[in-house]
């Protein structure tokens, strides 16, 4: 029998003979009622009453047979007529392998929904969730749910029960503390909206007014993607938090064990704040750390390791009690993680301060107007890519992926032959972007150790741009760019070294043919200039404006397109793109939607119940700064944004 860890029993705040520990007493709490008898409910004319419901897990069949009162093979009579207390499904002793059978709990009499706990196998699908009606508490623990069918847990049921004195909790878990390197990401959570906001929107909470919602043992590193959910107790111990940039570089030679590194916080809080609630240091001299403010100063660092490794282990009695973070709504936040901070053993590479054509500045100081105004941590435990990652503290490693992502939302930014690859290299202090994952090093020959900075694939818009300042050949005679990263609102800002220069992963900024016809997609619009230095008076044409194209004009190392009014505009393809792009002019949404002040989903601002119309005054992807973290397509609506995710709306043309 697998014995239930004391963490665990955090998580298992359930409906029956749930035990809670407050101020040091320790009480049983009585199990749900049903808030009426049944009246009604649909039976499925596949089965008759005495017909057994499937199994495929004996542990499964046990729980369910005991939470419904069989008394021998659970059959589908059994669930139709069953009387009482809101079942409880208690399936916490073991990993259930499969959850067929769960699906007939669909039938049960109207107004009874189930309160579940349960223990799932990594990979096991989640659909016989589909439809079935929980009441009290959901809890399902199992590793890997990035990868999971999210979207059938938006389909559940959360019934209202002013009955139940159960404590009431969503809960979606990670079984391993600290090592859940498939777990839930902060772009995962706004996916969930539509289950999270029926347990928000309970009228009858728990005893302090709050709903508890418990994300542990995942990858969360921004909390704030909670703070539309209104008062929530949120327990969110046992992250996994790998921070790739920004790189702290240290140089062996120089090197002093008594010198602190300060390692500035990655993870925010429900506001969005800076917290810092690890109190240990792997593998340095002493295990511990200065805190000062949120930053840990951090000395006698272990030479043959490449990351700084902070953590709290949450129930552990060899670490100190961690206090919840309280909020001015009553809302609290416990978390802690494992938290992975990039170094570089070698001096520091300099700096450049170069930047592109002056005469383009005015134009690219608005691709990010419609973004957020937040700072933005780079993570690939917050982001949603699946990039190689330390697995553990005594072996962190870095692997480089050669798979990329796909491509963004075809309505708005599908490719044409403009990104085709042209054959000759770019020329010496022109601007190349990355069309796909690359990474910057130090030297001309490429090694794992001397990665500077990373850079996943980015929809069109928020591709990273390099000026090329030369070229070289590494050791096997592969063409290399050396450049200047001039994303000028990245932390990588200024960095120099080499990228690779095949026109597979990087392509040269500026058109480089003429087109018929091109649309403008940079969310700030673009401006048509009479002279093609772009200097002057100037007409503006906003996103999704198509523009018919006369000519193509070099001016110094970028080009110009000449519209048929004579003006001239950039032929950056990351504010245009040639040919005629369909733009969306309204969605109509398919659950309750939120509405938020930033492309990042963060600060809500607004809700719209299913079936609202609204109009579409333009579109952006989120994290427009943070390379280590893709982009997500969001559309711009009257007063703020929403996502773009087809499972939460229709898309109107």
């Amino acid at each position: 029998m697998r014995t239930v860890e004391p963490w665990q029993r955090w998580l298992l705040a359930g409906a029956v003979g749930t035990v809670l520990t407050v101020g040091g007493l320790t009480t049983t709490v009585p199990a749900q009622a049903a808030d009426e008898a049944p009246t009604s409910q649909t039976v499925s004319a596949d089965h008759a009453d005495e017909d057994p419901v499937t199994f495929e897990d004996p542990a499964l069949a046990t729980a369910v047979g005991k939470a419904v009162g069989a008394t021998g093979a659970v059959t589908y009579g059994d669930i139709r007529h069953y009387q009482g207390k809101q079942p409880y499904v208690n399936a916490v002793q073991g990993n259930i392998t499969s959850l067929t059978g769960l699906e007939s709990l669909q039938e049960l009499p109207a107004g009874i929904g189930i309160s579940i706990q349960i223990h799932l196998t990594k990979g096991v699908s989640l659909a016989a969730f589909k439809n079935l009606a929980v009441s009290g508490s959901l809890t399902i623990v199992q590793d890997g749910m990035h990868d999971g069918d999210l979207a059938v847990l938006n389909t559940i049921r959360v019934l209202e029960d002013p009955s139940a004195y159960g404590y009431r909790q969503i809960c979606l878990a990670g079984e391993n503390q600290y090592r859940n390197y498939g777990g839930l990401t902060n772009d995962d959570i706004p996916q969930l909206a539509p289950l999270l906001t029926q347990f928000a929107n309970l009228e009858h909470k728990n005893v302090n007014g709050a709903m508890r919602f418990t994300f542990a043992n995942q990858q969360l590193t921004d909390f704030s993607v909670f703070q539309s959910y209104g008062k929530i107790d949120l327990l969110a111990f046992g992250q996994y938090q790998v921070f790739w940039t920004p790189v702290t570089y240290i140089d062996p030679e120089t090197y002093d064990p008594t010198t602190p590194y300060r390692f500035p916080t990655q993870v925010k809080g429900l506001e969005g704040e800076p917290i810092q609630t690890s109190t240990h240091v792997f593998y340095n001299d002493t295990g511990t750390y200065v805190k000062d403010g949120t930053d840990a100063l951090v000395q006698g660092l272990n030479k043959t390791l490449n990351w700084v490794i902070l953590d709290h282990q949450y129930n552990n009695s060899n670490y100190p009690d961690l206090d919840p973070i309280v909020y001015a709504d009553g809302s609290t936040l416990v978390a802690d993680g494992m938290q992975y901070y990039a170094l570089k053993w070698e001096a520091e590479p300099e700096e450049s301060s170069s930047s592109t054509d002056s005469s383009e500045s005015s134009e690219s100081s608005s691709t990010s107007s419609s973004g957020d105004s937040s700072s933005s941590s780079t993570t690939t435990g917050g982001g949603s890519g699946s990039a190689t990652t330390p697995i553990d503290p005594g072996t962190p490693s870095t692997t480089e992926s050669s798979t990329a992502t796909s491509n963004a939302d075809s309505t708005v930014t599908a490719g044409s032959a403009a990104d085709q690859i042209t054959g000759a290299p770019a020329t010496t202090g022109s601007v190349v972007y990355a069309v796909k994952p690359i990474y910057l090093y130090r030297n001309v020959t490429f090694k794992h150790r001397e990665r500077l900075a990373k850079y996943v694939q980015q929809p069109r818009i928020n591709r990273p741009m390099f000026v090329v300042k030369g070229y070289a050949r590494s050791a096997n005679g592969t063409l290399r760019y050396r450049v200047t990263d001039v994303n000028h609102r990245s932390p990588t800002v200024g960095k120099t070294g080499y990228i690779t220069a095949n026109q597979r992963y990087t392509l040269p900024v500026y058109y480089q043919a003429k087109h018929a016809k091109i649309t403008v997609i940079n969310p700030g619009g673009v401006n048509a200039y009479r002279k093609a230095d772009l200097k002057g008076a100037a007409v503006h044409y906003r996103q999704g404006t198509v523009l018919k194209v006369v000519g193509l004009q070099q001016h110094r190392l970028t080009t110009r397109f000449k519209l048929s009014n004579g003006r001239y505009v950039t032929a950056n393809r990351k504010l245009v793109l040639a040919g005629t792009q369909a733009t969306p002019r309204a969605l109509r949404t398919k659950t309750t939607l939120n509405r938020y002040r930033t492309a990042n989903l963060t600060g809500q601002n607004g809700r719209f119940a299913a079936g609202k119309r609204l109009s579409i005054l333009g579109w952006t992807y989120s994290h427009p700064n943070d390379f280590g973290t893709r982009g997500t397509l969001r559309y711009r609506v009257a007063g703020g944004y929403v996502t773009a995710n087809r499972k939460f709306i229709q898309v109107i043309q």
